[in-house]
């Protein structure tokens, strides 16, 4: 009996337990919105902890089957996801749209993370941007669109730009490193700006440190176009400006030349030239900047298509033409580019290249002699000197250039620069092949291996004629009689080779991404530089310059819940332009984040991202060396004369001393940044302090001629250089 009411007692709780389990179940009805008030249509629905997940239909309402207490877990692709508390039958919801710039993918070197993931300092330049203006260069299309970056163009046709980032880091070899496509290279004027997709821009040793001794001046990483999956898309644009001289200076007339001319002269107690007295010409009236001077233009043509083969195999192709003609006189550059990148992948296997073609045809400003400058002598040359006059011929000076003429027509110490551009013709041509091929294949899941060989491949070839004439009193021209040819050829070849692997893996609330792996780059610069004058050829300085480098790399990146993060970088370097002593240098750096905005005790609506930022790093220079420089060189060829017989000796000379003591620059760089966004990232703001310092900057020692040193200064380490800044940005992207 006992056990018959036991037994009843016990079903009758459980059955009471699930009566009350199945009344906490209840259907809670919601309603997914935007902040704009428009319906989600689409959304998922999970009950956390469950599979039981469910949609928001074309209203955006839902049902879903939970208990007081549940949490709903909805995301939507675009827009923040967010966890709800069941407290009673409905839900309604407004999701917040995702800030897709810190979701961003940057690529800081051999790896791509999430800007939102950023250690260290690095700018992120918008492409579309920087290409809406007319560009000779890359530089110069993202001029003034990051902090800490300076530009300084040369304003002629084919001149290429200067770049600073966060100041000059040494006495020489200032330009950043580019890497384009994986392939480390520069962005000279042969390179068409309409074939960017990404720039970023590694400031500080954190970002830059996988570059090792390449990045002391930054790196700036270039990122061509791809193709896409679809249908082939063609694109086209033209565009035209115009480019004058920022400034032309107001000159005196000729009656006010005479005037000020006489008065000195007499002040000075010397004769007044005729062409100021006797001979003076009122009609005479030359304007040297008109001469010199003219409005330039500028065009640029771009055609593109890119698409799809098949499912597998991508491809972008495009085609350019960039025409500048000059605000000087006969001075121009132009150039024609074609490219081609495609990939293709295969299951676990990708493989692909990017390749550019480019030709460039350069007239460049004439040389009017060491230390002249062109524009100074412009604006100095007498408006009572005509540009050309019968009057002014002479033996030296057969087609009549003006150039003042002893006391008649008065003495002169600057060169007619207009003349000069006629006289010298001279073409530059250059052809350029720059590219890579790389194969990745993915071993495991999160781990890969890729393969990368680059190449760039640089023709120039130089041609100009000297006309005889004169352009400058007292300075006739070396060859009055016939005409000087001037041609030279020059190569220059790289060639890199790169074998990495790269992990990226999450669990749980840990992420970890790490890339290892070893760079090999050779350099051959072959140059033969001949000049004909009339028919007699003269082979002068030829000479081959080769180098290699290698460079071990590694980075281990590791977040934790999207809150602290933290990346370890290392880099060994080795260099042929050091001796065994310092052949090789280390360059390590690390960096943290704290990403304040996602602790739970952060409740501001109107700051919803706030990062803070540190890291300190050592970077390497040797770009300031030749090949060799550490060697000894003696020229056996001189002849002296000695004894009373004045009998010719043979000699030798040395004409490099030997410094094998040569070693790494080296930069040390201390960074601390904030990050904040507002309103839900519609304004943004970052700040940086940095303090970099430069020790043992190479530079050229001057040794007395009477030591026995017959070859120039020798270089040495024997300077430092500090700079300390700080960068601020504020940028606005208003919601659509």
């Amino acid at each position: 009996m006992k056990r018959r009411l036991t037994m009843l007692a016990v079903n009758t709780a459980v059955a009471l337990l699930m009566s009350l389990s199945l009344a906490a179940q209840q259907p809670v009805r919601g309603t997914l919105r935007s902040p704009s008030g428009e319906p989600l249509v689409g959304a998922s629905i999970l009950l956390k902890g469950t599979t039981t997940a469910t949609v928001s239909d074309i209203k955006g309402e839902f049902t879903i089957t939970a208990a007081t207490g549940a949490i709903l877990q909805i995301s939507y692709t675009g827009y923040v996801s967010q966890e709800v508390t069941v407290t009673g039958s409905s839900v309604d919801v407004t999701l917040q749209v995702a800030d897709a710039s810190l979701d961003e993918v940057v690529v800081i070197g051999y790896q791509s993370v999430r800007k939102r993931d950023l250690t260290g300092a690095v700018g992120i330049i918008d492409a579309a941007a920087a290409n809406r203006n007319v560009s000779n260069t890359v530089a110069e299309s993202f001029q003034g669109l990051t902090p800490g970056v300076t530009v300084r163009n040369t304003g002629t046709p084919g001149g290429a730009a200067k770049i600073d980032i966060r100041g000059a880091g040494t006495f020489a070899a200032n330009n950043p490193l580019y890497i384009i496509d994986g392939m480390y290279s520069d962005a000279t004027p042969d390179f068409n700006p309409a074939d960017i997709e990404s720039i970023q821009i590694l400031k500080d040793a954190s970002a830059a440190a996988i570059y090792g001794s390449r990045a002391a001046n930054g790196v700036i990483i270039i990122t061509t176009k791809k193709g896409k999956q679809g249908p082939v898309r063609i694109n086209g644009n033209v565009k035209a400006g115009v480019q004058e001289v920022h400034k032309r200076y107001d000159m005196m007339e000729v009656d006010q030349y005479r005037d000020l001319a006489t008065r000195l002269y007499t002040a000075g107690g010397l004769p007044v030239p005729t062409s100021l007295t006797t001979d003076f010409d009122p009609s005479i009236n030359t304007d040297w900047q008109d001469e010199f001077l003219r409005t330039g233009a500028v065009g640029e043509y771009n055609l593109s298509a890119s698409g799809s083969i098949s499912k597998k195999v991508n491809f972008f192709i495009s085609g350019n033409h960039f025409q500048n003609r000059g605000p000087v006189i006969d001075n121009s550059f132009s150039r024609t580019g074609f490219r081609i990148n495609t990939s293709a992948k295969f299951g676990r296997l990708t493989v692909g290249q990017n390749v550019l073609f480019s030709w460039t045809n350069e007239d460049p400003i004439a040389n009017a002699g060491v230390g002249v400058n062109p524009f100074v002598d412009m604006i100095s040359m007498p408006p009572v000197v005509k540009l050309q006059d019968p009057r002014y011929a002479s033996p030296e000076n057969p087609q009549g250039w003006g150039i003042g003429l002893n006391n008649a027509y008065l003495s002169t110490l600057t060169a007619n620069v207009p003349a000069l551009q006629r006289l010298d013709q001279f073409e530059q041509r250059n052809f350029k092949i720059r590219g890579n091929a790389y194969a990745e294949f993915r071993i495991i899941d999160g781990l890969s291996y890729r393969f990368n060989f680059g190449l760039e491949k640089t023709i120039d070839r130089g041609e100009g004629t000297r006309n005889p004439g004169t352009v400058r009193q007292g300075t006739p021209s070396p060859n009055n009689n016939a005409v000087a040819t001037f041609r030279s050829r020059g190569e220059f070849e790289s060639t890199l080779i790169e074998n990495t692997l790269n992990y990226d893996k999450r669990f749980g609330k840990h992420n970890i991404s790490a890339v290892g792996g070893v760079s090999l780059q050779r350099f051959d610069n072959p140059l033969l530089r001949f000049t004909t004058i009339g028919s007699d050829p003269a082979v002068a300085d030829p000479y081959t310059e080769k180098s290699n480098f290698i460079g071990l790399l590694g980075r281990v990146n590791y977040g934790y819940d999207d809150r602290y993060l933290a990346s370890v970088t290392f880099r060994r370097d080795g260099s042929s332009k050091f001796s065994t002593n310092s052949r090789w240098g280390n360059f390590p750096s690390a960096s943290v984040a704290w990403r304040v905005s996602q602790e739970k005790f952060w409740k501001s609506q109107s700051v919803n991202e706030l990062k803070l930022r540190a890291s300190y790093g050592s970077l390497g220079n040797a770009e300031f060396l030749r090949a060799w420089q550490y060697y000894a060189q003696v020229n056996p060829f001189p002849r002296a004369v000695f004894g009373p017989n004045e009998v010719e000796q043979l000699g030798a000379i040395v004409t490099q001393l030997a410094n094998s003591d040569l070693r790494w620059e080296r930069k040390k760089t201390l960074n601390f940044g904030v990050e904040a966004g507002f309103l839900n990232n519609m304004f943004s703001l970052s700040a940086d302090y940095f303090i970099a310092k430069t020790n043992d900057v190479l530079v050229d020692l001057p040794i007395s001629l009477t030591t026995g040193n017959a070859g120039g200064n020798p270089a040495v380490n024997a300077a430092s250089i500090e700079n300390r800044g700080f960068e601020l940005a504020l940028t606005f992207r208003p919601k659509s």
